[in-house]
């Protein structure tokens, strides 16, 4: 979490979040602080997850956005975390601190568990084949989904504020940067229909689902915009490779992602279709990946807090400077 975010955040503003949706603050349980503040926390003995987003991270429309869609894919069968009401009858609350505030928000807790990435068989055919099934569903659906406002309209991927790469990279990466907006300037050639483009997750990767007797149930959709289909597909690739298959030869990761896809792509057809042009673009969302996530660590750490990661940013910086993505198809 930025500095400037953990200076205003207290159990004050917690407390008075948990109150406003009737959650007991003693049973209160941090899960996460990299971009919201995530708890677990119990109403009448239930587990729910209450989060806190800042907003200088998100507006509470768009929040409210992110919300209208969640619930639009639940209600068309999609399996994810729905978002619930404050005692107020609100989806949304502010807390204000200073001239900023804290949306509150708060959703069903997935049943099941995250994959286990000590388990070499995981993740299992089949659940390969449910991830896909369901993005390939959450997919088919979104091309009819429409916000209830103008205000609530998530934005397009390109208008994310890590797309300025020069605002947090130094400028000894000015290198890196150039790449960065070459990957942008390449994708203003791809078409935008409705087949290939809509409202997407962005970001379903093993740590944003739990898997209960094979089916899976998909949260955190805070990074929800405009993007094309196939870079939902390319994310799940990207980041089962990345925990999967560290350290090991490249030859070996790229028969590992060749077998993933292919499961992985069974499952997505049986509810949604895109053209082959797509599955040959997957190595242009893996590059972007790359250096979205080479952006995301300059922006949340320090100099001294990056080195804990040098290994990693290491390996992701010589795959941009060579402009190859992680694995080859």
């Amino acid at each position: 979490m930025e500095r400037e975010v953990e200076q205003q955040f207290s159990d004050v503003v917690l407390f008075d979040a948990a109150q406003r949706f009737g959650m007991s603050t003693d049973s209160l349980k941090l899960l996460g602080d990299f971009e919201n503040y995530v708890y677990e926390g119990k109403i009448d003995d239930v587990s729910y997850v209450l989060r806190l987003t800042h907003s200088s991270h998100r507006s509470t429309d768009m929040v409210l956005g992110e919300i209208e869609w969640i619930n639009y894919l639940a209600e068309n069968g999609v399996s994810v975390a729905r978002a619930i009401h404050s005692t107020s009858g609100k989806l949304a609350e502010e807390i204000h601190v200073g001239e900023d505030y804290f949306v509150a928000s708060m959703f069903q807790k997935a049943r099941g568990r995250l994959l286990d990435r000590t388990n070499p068989v995981e993740p299992t055919p089949e659940v390969i084949f449910e991830w896909g099934k369901t993005i390939g569903k959450m997919h088919r659906l979104t091309k009819h989904f429409q916000p209830s406002e103008p205000r609530f309209r998530r934005p397009q991927w390109f208008e994310d504020d890590l797309m300025c790469f020069e605002k947090y990279l130094p400028k000894e990466d000015k290198h890196i940067i150039n790449i960065g907006y070459s990957l942008l300037e390449y994708a203003k050639n791809f078409p935008q229909s409705q087949d290939c483009y809509g409202l997407i997750h962005t970001d379903v990767h093993q740590g944003n689902f739990f898997v209960d007797e094979g089916r899976i149930t998909v949260f955190d959709f805070d990074d929800c915009s405009y993007q094309w289909f196939a870079s939902d597909i390319a994310i799940a690739l990207y980041y089962i490779v990345w925990r999967k298959c560290s350290g090991r030869p490249q030859s070996e990761k790229d028969a590992y992602a060749k077998e993933f896809l292919d499961n992985f792509m069974i499952g997505y057809n049986t509810e949604n279709r895109l053209e082959e042009f797509w599955l040959n673009e997957i190595p242009f969302f893996l590059k972007l990946r790359d250096i979205t996530l080479y952006t995301v660590f300059h922006q949340k750490f320090d100099q001294d807090n990056l080195q804990r990661f040098a290994k990693l940013l290491d390996e992701i910086r010589s795959r941009i400077e060579r402009e190859v993505p992680i694995v080859n198809l």
